[in-house]
């Protein structure tokens, strides 16, 4: 029962939104209704009942309060700003159309048990809290708001879940509710791998760039001879965001280099894969001829930054980010695009779903401003501003009010950051004064590229050329999987051993350490004999609820 709920609900609340949102061109657009106007005439009636649909007779919604109110809130990890400030610039936006000011305490990640344990709860809570929390609080001790109690006064998410499908099944639990909200942001560098080139190198060196994985092979060894370097340090502690699921995908039709389904919506763990054995064997031939680093098993990131800005290492990771412009003012990374062999001759690599469950934000049940705090969180999930002239509305939510510190240029293609002096990036602005976390719905500037010449448009117009094209369409949704009490107990016992031992044997299969033609066997039966076959039921199951839904 408790699957068919959220589609129950959705419709229901789809019903009472289009009947909420009958007015909205009238109010929120009209020129005599200015945001003064909004903040005296507020709609009393929908205070009274905050369920109540809005008519044609209603006024704004905002503000939310008869009253301002001033309520706590908690971060989780969270940096006060240069000044030494709470405050972050998009919060005061809210606070002066909603009238709800969260005064924010930030608590350091490792506290948040001991904080909780003691009883004294803020209203809020904005950040990553941690599966084990969210049960014991939320499933357990009903202290989470259950937020589809409330789609009728949220038509903003109701609609991002009828348009990210996922952000709805992600966000119900195990237990059938929804305590966090998911975010969403399509922008494109979201995505789920990370091929940088530094292409002046192939340039002076007279390499192009490479197809096939023979190509690239090809292309190392053309550019070592040119160089008397290699001119690839490939990063192997971690599954994803490195040239590890760029390369995996060019050896059979699976994307993802750690857990995938197959054609018939069968999970599988892709590290014991036919698949996963020949870029094994291909990462192993390219290290016995010297093609890449031979310490890249104990190179630190610093180090690999350093050579990775020596100008003579093509296919970067760290340091892509770092790069400058040459003497003439001229960008030169990009992406490499999906490479294919005599495997899969199809070009595709890991996609995203651009939905992220990291961080969220919670309302504690027994606070007194529920509905209202229910009906805030709703502006994140807009896809427009919710008072004319505010630039507030989802997006802000990751990069500040359009019109005052970004805004979508006239060509309908590129954006605009307006970064205040002082500052070195947008990101830092962003991070030190005007949002907490990355939250909500963010694709306002989806596909769209910075008009600003810089390393960032360098690396965006690489995505947008050489990576999003050929991202596969529904990636293994990893990070939207829920797990009962028992499920995780089967994860936490088995699975981090596991992976420190298909990480271990990856190393030593690449370096030649251990031999893959003679070992492979022994290597798949030592993982049935850990549990894996275990741990992949687990991930079924999680997998067949969360699809479900």
């Amino acid at each position: 029962m408790k699957k068919k709920m959220l589609s129950l609900l959705l419709a229901a609340a789809m019903v009472v939104s289009v009947c909420a949102c009958g007015n909205s061109e009238e109010t929120q657009k009209s020129p005599e209704n200015s945001e003064a106007q909004q903040s005296t005439e507020k709609n009393s009636e929908s205070q009274q009942d905050a369920t109540a649909p809005t008519t044609e007779e209603d006024e704004s919604l905002y503000p939310l309060v008869d009253s301002p109110v001033t309520l706590k809130g908690i971060t989780i990890g969270g940096n006060t700003n240069q000044n030494g400030s709470t405050e972050r610039l998009v919060w005061n936006k809210v606070a002066e159309i909603t009238g709800i000011t969260i005064e924010w305490e930030a608590v350091e990640l490792e506290a948040l048990p001991t904080y909780l344990a003691a009883g004294d709860w803020p209203d809020v809570i904005h950040g990553s809290v941690s599966d084990a929390l969210v049960y014991d609080y939320g499933v357990l001790g009903g202290k989470f708001v259950n937020y589809l109690d409330y789609l009728d006064i949220m038509p903003n998410l109701v609609q991002t879940i009828e348009d990210y499908p996922m952000v709805g099944k992600g966000s119900v639990l195990s237990n059938g509710e929804m305590y966090q909200l998911l975010n969403i942001d399509n922008s494109v560098t979201a995505t789920a791998v990370r091929p940088y080139v530094n292409t002046a190198v192939l340039e002076e060196a007279g390499v192009e760039m490479p197809t096939t994985v023979k190509e690239f092979e090809q292309a190392l060894k053309d550019l070592k001879a040119y160089y008397g370097e290699v001119s690839f340090i490939p990063k192997l502690n971690n599954y994803y965001c490195t040239w590890a699921p760029m390369l995996y995908a060019a050896f059979g039709t699976g994307c993802n280099p750690e857990w995938d389904v197959d054609d018939d919506d069968k999970v599988y763990f892709a590290g014991m894969s036919d698949q996963m054995r020949y870029y094994y064997e291909y990462m192993n031939r390219l290290y016995e001829q010297g093609l890449i680093h031979q310490e890249l098993a104990t190179l630190d990131s610093s180090t690999i930054k350093e050579l990775e800005l020596s100008g003579k290492v093509a296919f970067i990771d760290y340091a892509a980010s770092a790069f400058q412009a040459d003497e003439n003012g001229e960008w030169h990374i990009s992406c490499v695009p999906p490479l294919t062999s005599e495997y899969d001759s199809t070009q595709e690599v890991l996609g995203t779903s651009y939905i992220f469950a990291d961080i969220s934000f919670y309302i504690n049940s027994d606070s007194k401003y529920v509905k209202e705090l229910c009906q805030m969180i709703d502006i994140a999930y807009a896809s427009e501003e919710v008072v004319e002239g505010s630039g507030l509305y989802g997006q802000s939510f990751i990069y500040g009010m359009e019109g005052e510190h970004w805004d979508i240029n006239d060509d309908g293609k590129t954006y605009t950051f307006h970064v205040p002096e002082g500052y070195a990036s947008m990101n830092q602005f962003v991070l030190q004064e005007v949002i907490w976390y990355n939250m909500g719905r963010a694709d306002a500037l989806a596909g769209l590229i910075t008009d600003t010449p810089s390393n960032n448009k360098s690396r965006q117009e690489g995505f947008a050329e050489n990576v999003n094209p050929y991202m596969e369409k529904d990636p293994f949704p990893e990070d939207l999987l829920t797990f009962t009490e028992e499920q995780q107990y089967v994860i936490d016992n088995k699975w981090s051993e596991i992976d420190t031992y298909v990480k271990k044997m990856q190393v030593e299969f690449i370096t030649g350490v251990t031999d893959i033609t003679d070992n492979w066997d022994d290597y798949c039966e030592t993982l049935k004999k850990m549990g894996i076959d275990e741990v992949v039921a687990v991930y079924q199951d999680a997998y067949d609820t969360l699809m479900s839904k």
